[in-house]
């Protein structure tokens, strides 16, 4: 299915019917990184999935905002009619959501889950729960040269990894094109947006992740009651792909609290 929006369309993939349940990708990721996801439930919920402007079978240019991809994300709940969606980001699509929730707050939504992202990218001596080694001074050189090492710990399963390869050998990602994209996720402080949100937020956190520090959620918790952390075990960044059973559980957990 294709969604037009301003000077692109963007490839949506709309599985099931019942409560839906919206998954937004990471920096430079693809709709398939959701595969596990989709096919656990689309059976008893409706699934959608897309490919930012610009990457995968979207067409038009890379963003440069997540102002633009929120207003994306706008575009997809509204010409779907998506009523009450449960919002589920990976990562920078963590910071799509909330940029859509700064934006769009009328939209209402049955919740948020964050899978594994502090609402800080950027260090200081007054946050320690940033991406690691990430401050103003080396932000600069972090845009154009990725951290060195596995974002997974153990890999994705083969399934996930499959319909993911396939994705990326079609239309592989320029990550200097993101570049503008990538800075205003660095720069983006979504603590104040956070702990002022009212509908339930939870943070599926990896305990064994590479990017962050963790402590982030528990911070969230003490300033808003809405938020919940879960620590999800044997797993590094890709959480939702690397151990799809226990995210799923969590995921589904989630969705029975919060109707």
């Amino acid at each position: 299915m294709q969604i037009a929006v301003p000077d692109a369309q963007l490839a949506v993939a709309v599985e099931g019917s019942g409560r839906p349940i919206v998954f937004v990708n990471g920096f430079g990721s693809y709709k398939e990184i959701w595969t596990a996801q989709v096919a656990a439930f689309s059976r008893c919920a409706q699934t959608v999935c897309f490919d930012y402007r610009g990457q995968g079978e979207s067409t038009g240019a890379v963003a440069t905002s997540l102002a633009a991809l929120a207003n994306d994300l706008a575009a997809v709940l509204s010409q779907l009619q998506l009523k009450r969606p449960l919002l589920v980001g990976h990562s920078m699509g963590a910071s799509v959501i909330w940029a859509f929730r700064q934006r769009h707050p009328d939209v209402p939504v049955s919740g948020v889950l964050v899978v594994d992202q502090s609402p800080k990218m950027l260090n200081d001596h007054q946050w320690q729960f940033g991406f690691r080694g990430l401050t103003a001074r080396t932000a600069p050189v972090q845009l154009h040269r990725p951290r060195q090492g596995h974002e997974t710990l153990h890999g994705m399963v083969p399934a996930v990894m499959d319909a993911f390869i396939r994705a990326e050998s079609r239309r592989p990602f320029d990550r200097e094109q993101g570049v503008a994209l990538l800075a205003d996720h660095f720069q983006a402080d979504w603590r104040a947006q956070i702990s002022n949100e009212t509908a339930p937020v939870l943070f599926a956190t990896a305990a064994q992740t590479p990017y962050f520090n963790n402590g982030y959620g528990q911070w969230l918790m003490r300033r808003n009651a809405q938020v919940r952390e879960v620590m999800i075990q044997n797993c590094g960044h890709d959480v939702m792909a690397e151990v799809p059973e226990a995210f799923n559980q969590t995921l589904r957990h989630f969705m029975l609290q919060n109707k």
